[in-house]
């Protein structure tokens, strides 16, 4: 028989490794000892309670649905995992896929007989490390409390924590910080002190330059003022969340390690930082600049010039009060421009030396957008006709359905199915299977959980007085589809999730995909098959190069009629008068053209070809 291994250590310290080790070894002369042939081996070095960031489990959790091996090799149950739901969730594929389960500890197959008993065990485990989680959890806030101990990070720049616990300075790397809280008190922002730093050769431990997010969360640290907040985050065991503790729930104590910076020079550089956020503020929430993975674009957008890939960011109009959303290089959020000519001295007062930035367009998302809905319909041929009379068309048929029926009779299925959970309960109580504790914790559960559905009745009850009559609706969604761009949205997302990435050079885009990945069969998928789309978008996203051709256009009109007006130049633009007279001083100051006459009367010259 093919047989595999999982092998996990309970914690994450030093004096784990070895009994890892001993693990992995016992689980091999397991396998040696029954003749199974040993395919592979699944390692784990992560602890949790859970199986989130575990990829070694994981890819055991997916192999099980392919023909790799015959058995799993275990020290016991609890080394899988402390979680009831992910324990039955592995069962059931362990069992629907004809795989075998062998806990060598206890020298037996898992079988379905023992589903009542490993399920007992599963509760208990996770059990344990709830309440051990809350030890943990109380250990950790009495300390807190009593002013403990600070802990830090191995990397936690500045300082070094001595073996007896106490905290040091490192004088060299205390200087930076120094500077870098004198250079924002003198007006300096976040990405100028960096580009300060990375000039004179500073550097990170790790030697990499400091970033501007580098900078500002060393600024807006108290400890570099002697000042330690404790109980900042709090780790909830049941949604497996790190959360933000309320600042009056946290511990502030000062003089708790030394000073880096005096107290008057830190509130300095955070009072600047505070008044620069504030010009940033609209209706009392400040602008992001990112939100990492939740946009179709994220991880798509490549630069080609760099390599880097692109980040969405907010930025405020500057003629209205609404916000701009662009796709920016990543290299040119840190650095900048890479030519001085592009360079803007309002965004740096200080910028990098040597090697640095990048010059290549910023994405404007809405004509991004507008662009990749006109490729989806010319490439992929979408229907928005068609696709309306279809969704209509099923509408109609889902609408004639009684659904109120169907999910009052669901809901009903469900009370009933949790009731019968609660006798069960009750049962296994007067066993002995459970203790009083576990069963007022599970009863309260189901109680809830009933009490939810008898809510939904209660509101599917009041959903059944409306009277919006079923053509209105269809009338109403049939509307909104004609006018509004839902079906052309809708089609340039899937569009995305398909595609592997998007090259993006100053006047045209390469959109590249893989025909085989779309038919569904990524696994014989091969890099020489990939697709390439070639879109000129030409000065669309270059607003610099736009100013400049339309002020060549002004030339040509010049040309064509040098008596030409400011008022026939902005009719023929379709811009303002004012916008037109601006784009003649402009071109005038540049020693392009000159005009020739007083009094209004006169014509245009052009000085250069």
């Amino acid at each position: 028989m093919r047989a595999v291994i999982y092998a996990r250590c309970s914690t994450e310290e030093e004096s784990q490794k070895d009994a890892l080790i001993n693990q992995v070894k016992e689980a091999k002369e397991c396998v040696t000892r029954m003749n199974w042939t040993l395919v592979d081996s699944y390692i784990e070095s992560r602890s949790g309670t859970t199986t989130k960031g575990r990829t070694e489990y994981n890819r055991l959790y997916e192999d099980l649905e392919n023909n790799l091996f015959d058995l799993i090799v275990i020290k016991s149950q609890d080394r899988l995992m402390r979680n009831t739901k992910d324990w039955y969730l592995f069962v059931d594929r362990l069992v629907s896929n004809g795989k075998k389960l062998f806990i060598y500890i206890e020298s037996k197959f898992y079988t379905t007989d023992d589903a009542l008993i490993t399920g007992i065990k599963a509760i208990l485990a996770e059990e344990y490390s709830r309440e051990l989680s809350k030890k943990i959890n109380n250990a950790h806030r009495n300390r807190q409390k009593n002013g403990g101990s600070v802990i830090l990070t191995s990397n936690a720049y500045g300082f070094k924590k001595l073996p007896d616990k106490s905290i040091v300075l490192i004088e060299e790397e205390a200087k930076v910080k120094q500077r870098m809280y004198q250079l924002c008190a003198d007006g300096y922002g976040s990405r100028t002190i960096a580009n300060i730093l990375s000039n004179e050769g500073i550097k990170k431990r790790s030697g990499k330059r400091f970033t501007e997010d580098d900078v500002l969360r060393i600024l807006r640290n108290p400890i570099n003022m002697g000042t330690v907040v404790m109980n900042r985050l709090h780790f909830d065991f049941e949604t497996k969340i790190v959360e933000n503790v309320p600042k009056k729930q946290q511990f502030r104590y000062e003089h708790k390690v030394p000073e880096t910076v005096s107290k008057e020079l830190w509130m300095e550089a955070n009072n600047k930082i505070d008044t620069r956020a504030t010009k940033a503020n609209q209706n009392g929430s400040f602008l992001k600049g990112s939100n990492s993975g939740k946009y179709h674009l994220s991880g798509k957008i490549i630069c080609g010039l760099c390599g880097n890939p692109y980040y969405r960011r907010v930025r405020k109009s500057n003629r209205e009060s609404s916000y701009i959303e662009e796709w920016k290089c990543r290299k040119y959020t840190l650095e900048g421009r890479k030519s001085k000519d592009k360079t803007r001295p309002q965004i740096s007062k200080i910028g990098m030396e040597g090697e640095k930035g990048c010059d290549n367009i910023h994405l404007d998302e809405k004509k991004l957008y507008d662009l990749l809905e006109q490729i989806c319909l010319e490439q992929f041929s979408i229907d928005k006709d068609q696709v309306i009379i279809d969704t209509i068309s099923l509408l109609r048929r889902v609408l004639d359905e009684d659904q109120l029926t169907d999910k009052l009779k669901v809901i009903k299925e469900e009370e009933n199915h949790i009731k019968e959970q609660q006798d069960l309960l009750l049962d296994k109580l007067l066993n002995g299977i459970l203790t009083d504790e576990m069963y007022k914790r599970k009863a309260k559960s189901l109680n809830h959980s009933l009490e939810r559905c008898r809510e939904k009745k209660k509101q599917m009850e009041k959903q059944r007085i409306k009277t919006t009559s079923k053509k209105q609706r269809l009338d109403e969604i049939e509307k909104e589809l004609q006018s509004g761009k839902n079906i052309e949205l809708a089609s340039v997302n899937e569009m995305l999730k398909e595609i592997d990435h998007i090259v993006v050079f100053p006047d045209y885009m390469e959109i590249v995909y893989n025909p085989v990945n779309i038919m569904g069969i990524r696994e014989e998928a091969e890099k020489q098959l990939e697709q390439v789309i070639r879109i000129e978008f030409g000065s669309m996203f270059n607003n610099l190069r736009k100013k400049e051709e339309i002020r060549e256009e002004v030339i040509c009109m010049i040309r064509e009629k040098p008596t030409i007006t400011a008022k026939e130049i902005a009719s023929r633009l379709e811009c303002s008068l004012s916008g037109a007279q601006y784009k003649l001083r402009i071109l005038s100051k540049n020693g392009r053209i000159r005009f020739r006459g007083k009094g209004g009367k006169g014509y245009w010259e052009i000085l250069e070809e």
